[in-house]
């Protein structure tokens, strides 16, 4: 099983916010045990999601140079649930940087109806030094970002 719970990034503009997109599939390993008679995405995964979609958002706005952790989750709330056939749309939100991290903001919705909204999600970074580091983890994210490629303004 791979550790990535979103399939593609769609959108985003540097400094400011990221959309993503997860499919859920009956397929999905996680879901054979989490309620075998209805089956739902667990709201821990879809908060990994939206985690992982506002991290790349700030290391991209951060030109690849840093590695990041959540070290900060508060006003988490879980409106409804995701099941199989579903797509969940995410948006992140950079709400400010500060000395050795950034604040973002979360929603997770599906066909419009919210999902899960995450008020506060503090990230810790720290610099990359080795240029082959940065290049690596810009690498990662075209791999991983499902072919997105940022815009000729953004920077690159």
């Amino acid at each position: 099983m791979r550790f990535l719970f979103y399939d593609r990034i769609l959108e985003m503009e540097l400094g400011k916010r990221a959309v993503a997109t997860k499919a859920i599939s009956i397929g999905d390993e996680f879901l054979w045990e989490h309620y075998s008679r209805r089956p739902i995405m667990p709201p821990t995964l879809v908060l990994e999601c939206m985690t992982q979609v506002g991290g790349w958002l700030y290391i991209a706005t951060k030109e690849f140079g840093i590695s990041i952790v959540l070290a900060l989750m508060q006003g988490v709330k879980v409106h409804g649930h995701a099941r199989p056939g579903d797509t969940i749309r995410i948006e992140t939100w950079l709400n400010y940087e500060h000395r050795e991290g950034a604040t973002m903001r979360a929603e997770a919705h599906v066909d419009g109806r919210p999902v899960m909204s995450a008020e506060r999600l503090v990230f810790a970074c720290r610099p990359l030094k080795e240029l082959d580091h940065i290049r690596r983890s810009r690498e990662m994210f075209g791999y991983l970002s499902g072919g997105y490629e940022l815009n000729a303004g953004a920077r690159q």
